[in-house]
């Protein structure tokens, strides 16, 4: 009897994650160059069902969620027209630096910050470093396919635009950054195909439709195994009647 409560109620939690996880997504919406969380199912032990073990007969114990990395398709480009935001064309991330470690995103809203280095809003900064020369108008910098960054005709330096063997093995860090891991492989620079395009920037790849029918799913199996959980305590409500 007890069983079927504990199958129920990880199913309830497996769903619950999942809602957390669809609705994260949800939040970031409109974050510049958010992945989307991929979420499977996989099932708990499995044991021989003393009855009819004989039979080779088992009994789950449920389910459970898992994450199994993020969707890096590209999101739409926006257009904004400021020198400094770029935008990804393929597979690939920006290096930059975050106290002091090494991290990959494809949120290119940039900006250089009260000394003059290009980062982002966080205080992440470009690896490697570029900066701007005193005196220098930021509307004048020009960011070429390749990374390749000029003001006025001069070099300033170039981004470092990478990737990685396995992007599933990407360690998430919080405001679009990612860390690389064993999993993942070593940092290598990206084909020559992925391009940069200045004065864009990639949304957010969640489709509103796709999460919105996928909470409404989870929201749904989360009430059914909720009511399977009201069956089973109905009927052991019944049998401890009867004992009595």
């Amino acid at each position: 009897m007890l069983e079927g409560m504990y199958s129920a109620a990880a199913g309830m939690a497996a769903q619950q994650q999942r809602l957390d996880a669809v609705s994260n997504d949800i939040a970031n919406a409109n974050t510049t160059g958010y992945k989307r969380v991929r979420v499977a199912f996989r099932d708990l032990l499995y044991t021989p069902e003393w009855v009819a073990a004989q039979k080779g007969v088992t009994e789950g114990a449920g389910a459970k969620a898992t994450t199994v990395g993020r969707g890096y398709a590209q999101g739409a480009f926006q257009r904004t027209d400021e020198p400094l935001d770029v935008a990804l064309q393929g597979q690939g991330f920006i290096k930059m630096k975050r106290e002091g470690k090494d991290v990959l995103t494809r949120d290119g809203d940039f900006r250089f910050d009260d000394k003059g280095r290009l980062g982002n809003a966080r205080g992440d900064l470009v690896e490697p470093p570029i900066s701007l020369p005193a005196g220098g108008d930021e509307r004048n910098v020009k960011i070429a396919p390749d990374g390749s960054v000029t003001l006025d005709g001069k070099a300033l330096g170039k981004l470092s635009i990478v990737t990685v063997p396995s992007q599933d093995g990407l360690q998430p860090l919080g405001d679009n950054a990612f860390a690389a891991t064993a999993e993942s492989g070593a940092v290598r620079a990206a084909d020559p195909s992925t391009k940069l395009e200045q004065g864009v920037l990639e949304m957010s790849n969640v489709d509103m439709g796709d999460a919105m029918s996928t909470m409404l799913e989870s929201q749904r199996a989360y009430e059914m195994a909720s009511k399977a959980i009201q069956a089973q305590d109905r009927a052991a409500e019944i049998a401890n009647g009867i004992k009595r």
